[in-house]
């Protein structure tokens, strides 16, 4: 496969009292065509930051983009202009975020918020823009799609407002669609069917997905390969296969422990101790050492880099020396 978006060396900071604090740094992954790439990690992360980072949607924010590269099917998305960026929006790049009632129009009527997009980016009249956008909403599972159309966001469930969303995301063919945990505030039946949805659409276009989110689960469904964030760092890369059957970084496993295992007797749930380091009180050395049972001196004195083992990669200093590495964990 081709590879569709490549990130290089991304840093973004959130500028205070006249300073930039990172809040991602030195991201790099791929994205290829035909394939789904999870991004995951707790609540802090740098993830939400790293998907408006790619769509350079910071403006409203006090984030702005430290260096790196953004290549998009050969183009550096960070240097283009606003308005070029603007043609890529909605047409080659779609995002879809976690509340769809924060990022659609509450005001106007769904029809005319799907239409707006569909002239501006598939040149279409206004006839063919309201049979094109129904036929996206009958595609996302939709049903009255018509009288859907001159309804407002706030007339419909958690799950419909979703599918609006994927439709209205979908509906100029993208490439590349970011999914910013597009399931959290759904029950499980609904997520279900929306990761279904996402699954299917990608099958049947060939689309490449960047799917953000913190749940595992999720994850091991969907996902083809899975990038691993910590402290605004990639810590781990791997297939999806490969990272929930032999985690590399301690961080890694204690995700893995932290799921409920059907059928286990474990009578107290792993979680692990501590929490995401503030930016702007970040700890020498590895960022995960002051929560990690298995941190070394060396680890709080000095970050590890990303070492690449057997095709893929772990920040951790146990890869260093592979002899070293302890394959199972045990918490107590």
């Amino acid at each position: 496969m081709d590879k569709l978006l490549e990130v290089k060396n991304l840093s973004t900071g959130f500028r205070k009292e006249g300073k930039i604090i990172p809040v991602v740094n030195c991201l790099d992954f791929t994205i290829k065509e035909g394939e789904i790439l999870g991004l995951v990690g707790e609540s802090g992360s740098g993830k939400s930051v790293t998907s408006l980072s790619l769509m350079r949607l910071l403006h409203d924010t006090p984030g702005e983009i430290i260096e790196g590269e953004v290549i998009y099917k050969g183009t550096d998305l960070l240097k283009l202009s606003e308005a070029e960026m603007r043609r890529y929006r909605g047409k080659e790049l779609a995002m879809i975020f976690q509340e769809p009632m924060t990022s659609l129009n509450p005001v106007l009527k769904i029809g005319k918020q799907m239409m707006e997009t569909i002239v501006l980016h598939l040149k279409m009249s206004k006839k063919e823009a309201k049979n094109h956008a129904i036929k996206n909403l009958e595609s996302v599972g939709i049903p009255r799609a018509k009288e859907i159309m001159d309804e407002y966001i706030h007339q419909l469930s958690g799950g419909m407002r979703q599918r609006v969303m994927i439709a209205m995301q979908l509906s100029c063919s993208p490439s590349l669609l970011i999914a910013d945990e597009p399931t959290t505030a759904l029950d499980v039946t609904i997520q279900a069917q929306i990761l279904s949805l996402l699954k299917r659409i990608q099958e049947n276009t060939k689309m490449g997905i960047l799917l953000i989110t913190h749940d595992l689960g999720v994850v091991a469904e969907v996902c083809d390969r899975v990038v691993v964030m910590y402290a605004g760092r990639v810590v781990e890369e791997a297939k999806t296969e490969e990272l929930f059957e032999d985690p590399r970084h301690p961080y890694t496993r204690g995700l893995i422990d932290s799921i409920p295992k059907i059928g286990s007797n474990q009578k107290k749930l792993y979680t692990i101790p501590g929490t995401v380091p503030n930016p702007t009180e970040m700890p020498k050395g590895c960022k995960f050492a002051p929560r990690c049972s298995y941190a070394m001196n060396q680890c709080f004195e000095q970050e590890p880099g990303l070492i690449a083992i057997e095709n893929r990669t772990s920040r951790c200093w146990l890869e260093a020396d592979v002899k070293k590495i302890e394959r199972e964990f045990v918490h107590e």
